[in-house]
Parts: C-alpha cells; structure tokens; sequence
C-alpha cells in the first residue's frame, strides 16, 4: 500500500469507529467506552503500518499480539455493554481477519469460537434470565457469531490463495532467475565457440598458406646460409667478418621462425599416455628454474599430497606449460614470484600459473591467443597460440586472469575422461 493511502485509511477508520461509539452507545460508560476503542484503534494503527502480521509471526509474537487483540476488543465490548449487548461486537472482527491471514483453518475457527464465546459472555445475565427477551435476541446473537465465523473463513480462504499465488510467483521467479543463469552462460559459450571457429578458421587458412609460403622462403635462405658459410670458410681475409656472422646469425633465425610457423600450421596428433602430474610438472619446472634464479625470480609449487594421474599427449603437455612458464618468467621482475599449482576438480584438473609480474593490459586479454600478437620486443606471437591449440587438442580450455601490475594467473583446464578429438589443424 502506497504512503499516501495510509493516512486516508487510518483517517477513515478512525472516524468510523468515533461515528459507532457516538450514534449507538449512551450512558456513564461512555469514557471507558471512548478510551478502550481509542486504545484498540492505535495498536490496530500501530501494527497495521508498523508490523504487518505475516512479520510479527515470523518473528514468533503472533501469540502475545493476538491476546492483546481479544483483551483490547473484549475491554471494548465490556466497556460498550450497559443493560443490552454491546453493538461493538462486531470489532472481534480486528484480531479474526489478522489471525486468519496467517493462521492455518483450525487454529481460525479457533480464535472465531473464542470471539464468540467472549461476545456471548458479555451479554448481560438479565437478557439470559428473561425467557422473552432471550428469545427475541437469541437470533441476533447466533447471526453474530456466525457472521464471525463466516468472515474468519472467507479471510483465510483468500489468504490462502494470496499465499499459493505468491508461492507460484516465488517459483516462477526462481525458475526464470535459472533460465536466465543458464540463458547467459549459454550465450557465454555460444560466444566462446564462436570465438573459437573463428581462431581455428583463421589457423586453418594459415596452415594452408604457411606451407607454400614457408617452402618458397626456406629453399633461397637455405641457399643464402651455405653460401655464407662457404664464403666465410673460403676466404682468408675478410675484409667485414662481422657482417658475415650477421648474416649466418640472421639467416638461422629466420630459419627457426619458418621452423616453428610450420610447427604451429601443420596438423597435430595426440600419443596420449598416463603422466603422474606431480612428478611431470615438477620436471618442467626444473628447466626454467636456472632462467629464473639468474632473474632473482622465486619459483613455487602447490601439488596435491595425493598423486594424480591423467592421460595426455606428454610432449605437447611439456610444451605447452613450458610456454606459461617462459612467458611469465619474462613477465616478472627482480624479486616477483611464480607459482606452478595444480587441482582437481568432479571432471577435470586445473593447472595454474601464476606470477606477479607487470600483467596485462585489458584491452590485450582477448587478443593474446591470436596468431602472431604480442606485446615482446622479438616475440614471435606464436607461444600462447601454440598452447590455446594444444589445450583445445586435449578437449580442454585456457583461462585467464590478470591485471596490470598485479600479475596473471593462467590456467589449463584439461578433463579427466578422454574425450577430445585425435588431431587438429
């Protein structure tokens, strides 16, 4: 109910209530009459704007509130009560339609016997002891406390829609809050392989293209190489022998770039065999362990006490968490950290690596596994793409977490079951 409603309301009741007390009762109660009902009115104010019942019965006052519901009403009714029955009977009607919006049916009927039960016995014993008054009344007193038990049943029956409906809308609301969930992630996914299609397109094509490519180039430059050499070997008085081993030293890593272009266009195959994990990463971990301390770089490990077994491609697992390795012994500084960890999860084992190097740019998270991107002076682009391919290969993700000046976390998602393709291109 809206703010502005609620005085309108209070405001009417009130004057409903004076109206009442005025028109139908007369007499030297009249004060007792006025102050009871002024007292039933600001507790039904009170609790009515303040705490709604369905609040004082979850906080376990229900009880206490609707005994000072009957005492107030039945002060009202005594107070109202002269030489006939008070014409406030009616007021029971307050704690009856509170009681019957949260209470089940029998504890309504119940509080709808003792309004009426209470009514009756504030009836005055002389209307009892008349036999013609008493027969002349009796009606109006069984219509009363059937109009009680009539409305206490008519609330709690609409109370009981309002709650099933409400239990409905509750349902209906946790079930779209699921579809939504699962609405987005699939939309996530849906953009991640789309994402994906589009990387392996792009790598298909470069395949095709880097193996025309890569032929053309290497068969002069193997050609340029021999001849360097011969005529480094040749002649007994260069007259530049730097240039010379430039060209030798320039032509061999050109070489090698055309050798690992190659490497990453061709297709691959899976050899899966059983790799303990704890023993295979701490292998990998040994061979950058030289680069790292000449770096001041501390390298750490956090491995399951108990042993883990998965069944991988090892050589290209080896390359691949070789490459996280080397990429964020580049990304760190004197002093930082990495740490190799590993865990397993219902389906899957998480590989991590983590460092606290300088991190990466946000707007570079979404390209670092294309193709010949990177942010390193003489890099060739083709590490972490290598290691996107491998870990897809396997039937599995790659994660990334960074920021800049705060490090990266990278983490290979691989599944215990084998259920990965045999190649890919």
């Amino acid at each position: 109910m809206s703010h502005s409603i609620l005085p309108a309301k209070s405001s009417l009741m009130l004057l409903l209530l004076l109206a009442l007390l005025l028109v139908f009762f007369k007499g030297p109660n009249l004060l007792y009459g006025a102050l009871s009902l002024l007292a039933v009115t600001l507790y039904y104010f009170f609790t009515d704007h303040r705490l709604p019942p369905d609040q004082i019965s979850r906080r376990g006052y229900l009880g206490i509130h609707l005994f000072l519901y009957m005492l107030l009403c039945t002060a009202v009714i005594w107070a109202t009560t002269g030489d006939e029955e008070s014409h406030y009977w009616i007021i029971y009607l307050l704690p009856i339609v509170t009681g019957a919006s949260v209470l089940n049916l029998g504890r309504t009927l119940g509080l709808c016997a003792l309004s009426s039960l209470l009514y009756l016995a504030l009836i005055p014993a002389t209307i009892y002891l008349d036999p013609t008054e008493l027969q002349e009344d009796l009606p109006e007193f069984i219509i009363s406390s059937i109009s009680l038990f009539a409305i206490g049943i008519l609330v709690h029956s609409l109370a009981e829609q309002n709650r099933h409906k409400l239990q409905q809308e509750k349902q209906l609301n946790y079930q779209l809050s699921i579809n939504e969930e699962a609405l987005r992630q699939s939309l996530k996914k849906l953009e991640e392989t789309e994402e994906s299609l589009r990387r392996q397109d792009r790598l298909a094509a470069l395949g095709e293209i880097s193996a025309g490519l890569a032929h053309e180039i290497r068969n002069p430059l193997g050609i340029i190489s021999s001849s360097a050499q011969l005529l480094d070997s040749s002649s007994q008085d260069c007259s530049n022998p730097a240039l010379m081993t430039i060209i030798q030293e320039e032509a061999t890593r050109l070489n090698n770039l055309i050798s690992r272009f190659l490497d990453f266009g061709s297709p691959l195959h899976l050899q899966r065999s059983p790799c303990q994990l704890n023993d295979f990463l701490t292998q990998v971990l040994d061979h950058v362990r030289g680069l790292a301390s000449s770096k001041n770089i501390t390298l750490n490990t956090t491995f399951p006490s108990t042993p883990i077994t998965l069944l991988v491609d090892t050589e290209l697992l080896h390359q691949t968490v070789m490459n996280l390795l080397l990429n964020a012994v580049e990304a760190c500084r004197p002093g930082d950290q990495i740490t190799l960890s590993f865990c397993k999860r219902s389906d899957h084992i998480r590989i991590n690596v983590e460092d606290s190097g300088r991190g990466i740019a946000e707007e570079e998270l979404k390209q670092i596994f294309a193709p010949f991107f990177t942010t390193r002076e003489g890099g060739s682009g083709l590490g972490l793409a290598n290691v996107h391919k491998a870990t897809t290969l396997h039937g599995g993700t790659i994660e990334v977490r960074s920021r800049p000046d705060h490090g990266s976390t990278f983490t290979l998602v691989l599944p215990l079951k084998e259920n990965s393709p045999c190649h890919a291109s």
